[in-house]
């Protein structure tokens, strides 16, 4: 397994670190230091990511699968160059552990992958910059993938519960929606929802589930949208218009139905939504696709006037 490990050597005295014995500053440092990198697991709750300890020492990690391990990677990398796509969330957790790296006199940072050890303490030099509200921009555009059992379902403001991994999720959605869903009452089911980042929490809401036949999807989906968030520039786009033409070259048009709906988001990227209706140009008066396309030409229409 690849990870991405904070050693804490020596104290603000130069005294040497261990677990066995620490300042009572160094031992305040090490627990704030592990809460930013649990925040940061607990985040991205779909890569099954571990936390890591050395006994002995005082090398606390976060440990993953070369790919998972890879996005973190990324999204620190965002958070340290101010990219337009960094993630607050991650910005938040980097400055609890640039504050307390700052009274360590000694520490290495590294990322450890099969491919060797890159130290990446260079990214903790300077405080990570937030972005700022108005820099938040169409590129929010997140999904979240859950699998777990239905519990509650109604409300005034139409809504259900979804219990998994020992946490209890808030989905929100329409009422036609929570009907359908409903059907599910206290089973397990797979669905997708797209993720908006509120001030202190994450709201989500209802894109699609996934069962009987179609319950496949829920892992090719993730799976698509995991290597999504890796691509950069026009790749995010080739990428998704090589799986929509996978789709039509199958004539699986129950997929590219479902395929399509994951990107019926307020925060899409245009550039999905053309890529979507140019690839679907011959489906557009189609009997079964032709209403899910309407709905992706009428948000990419209110995002920038006429679609076509």
């Amino acid at each position: 397994m690849d990870s991405i490990e904070i050693k804490l050597k020596k104290d603000s005295t130069g005294r040497d670190i261990s677990l066995g014995s620490m300042s009572l500053d160094a031992s305040k440092s090490i627990r704030e230091i592990l809460d930013a990198l649990i925040a940061i697991v607990e985040f991205e709750q779909d890569l099954n990511l571990k936390i890591g300890l050395e006994e002995g020492s005082a090398v606390q990690k976060i440990i993953g699968s070369d790919n998972n391990l890879q996005v973190v990677y990324n999204k620190i990398k965002d958070a340290a160059d101010g990219s337009p796509q960094r993630l607050n969330k991650y910005v938040n957790s980097l400055n609890i552990i640039y504050k307390n790296l700052e009274s360590i006199e000694d520490y290495d940072i590294s990322y450890k992958s099969n491919r060797g050890v890159e130290s990446i303490k260079p990214l903790f030099t300077q405080k990570f910059r937030s972005k700022r509200n108005s820099d938040v921009t169409e590129n929010n555009f997140n999904l979240e993938f859950f699998s777990g059992k239905l519990e509650l379902n109604g409300g005034k403001k139409p809504n259900f519960h979804l219990f998994t991994n020992n946490t209890t999720y808030t989905i929100q959605c329409s009422e036609k929606q929570a009907k359908d869903v409903g059907a599910f009452l206290y089973e397990n089911i797979k669905i997708s929802a797209h993720a908006k980042a509120k001030k202190d929490s994450m709201e989500y809401n209802f894109c699609d589930i996934y069962v009987g036949t179609s319950e496949g999807y829920f892992n090719e989906f993730k799976d698509f949208y995991t290597e999504l968030k890796d691509k950069s520039g026009t790749q995010k786009f080739h990428f998704v218009s090589n799986k929509l033409e996978q789709f039509y070259n199958q004539k699986n048009y129950s997929g590219a139905k479902k395929f399509i709906r994951l990107f019926l988001n307020e925060f899409s990227h245009v550039t999905y939504l053309r890529t979507i209706l140019v690839i679907s140009k011959a489906f557009k008066n189609d009997e079964y696709l032709g209403d899910i396309l309407s709905d992706v030409e009428k948000l990419l229409s209110k995002k920038i006037g006429k679609a076509y």
